[in-house]
């Protein structure tokens, strides 16, 4: 009786580790935290942090690397959001892009996308006036995305919620999501985000938060999107919690 006890603990054990796992790999947000006690170890907890889409660093993925470019830069008002869609291109969604007929999955070479983006004069895009040219290290993400068969594609970025250095956490995540909209003359609502000196303001009288959290009346930034990933705001908190320091 004891033995058959034994082997019936063991096969229900089995079904929750495959269940718990299940869960997680159909989770396609953050990564989980499961805490599950082993049988095998004396009964005490194992922390397992599963990260069940890792991204490869030789991949470019549509929804974390290329989607925040053309947003911030191509899919506003008068140019290539869904109302406006100039030359009949909209660029703020993969089917939208696709459906525009400026990719060519697989060859850069042969897509107007990647071709208008090194052009001079009129034919440069995004024009001067929106913010244009794009950087390089843009324009490479692009090409690199195009190159690798320009797939809908998405991973789970490694993220450690409790760092929060403006040069290497905040900056980045910023100038891909936020500078393209954000800059120039004539920014969006007025709010200009390319020095440490204007993220700051804007940290510091609850506009940053506000806008990333979808809070206070606020419409969650970046426009267009669902928003930041929830590891990504904890760090723009935890910065903001310590003063919003240039670290």
């Amino acid at each position: 009786m004891q033995e058959k006890g034994n082997k019936m603990g063991k096969y229900v054990w089995s079904f929750l580790v495959i269940l718990l796992l299940s869960a997680v790999a159909a989770c396609k947000h953050e990564p989980e935290l499961v805490i599950v006690e082993d049988p095998g170890n004396g009964g005490n907890p194992d922390t397992l942090i599963v990260n069940p889409h890792p991204c490869d660093p030789d991949s470019v993925y549509f929804n974390s690397q290329v989607l925040p470019i053309l947003v911030s830069n191509c899919a506003m008002t008068d140019c290539h959001d869904a109302i406006t869609a100039e030359d009949d291109i909209r660029l703020y969604s993969y089917a939208a892009l696709m459906g525009s007929d400026i990719v060519t999955p697989g060859d850069a070479g042969d897509s107007d996308m990647i071709e208008v983006l090194t052009e001079t004069g009129n034919n440069l895009m995004p024009p001067s006036e929106m913010g244009g040219p794009l950087s390089a290290e843009q324009i490479g993400i692009l090409t690199q995305w195009v190159n690798q068969g320009a797939q809908n594609n998405s991973c789970t970025p490694d993220c450690d919620p409790t760092q929060f250095s403006f040069a290497a956490n905040l900056q980045p995540t910023i100038e891909l999501a936020c500078v393209g909209c954000h800059s120039g003359s004539s920014p969006d609502g007025g709010v200009a985000l390319e020095t440490f000196a204007q993220i700051q303001a804007v940290a510091l009288d609850g506009r940053l938060m506000h806008s990333l959290q979808g809070t206070g009346g606020y419409l969650i930034m970046p426009d267009n999107t669902l928003g930041l990933p929830a590891c990504n705001i904890a760090q723009f908190q935890l910065w903001v919690n310590a003063g919003a320091p240039n670290n």
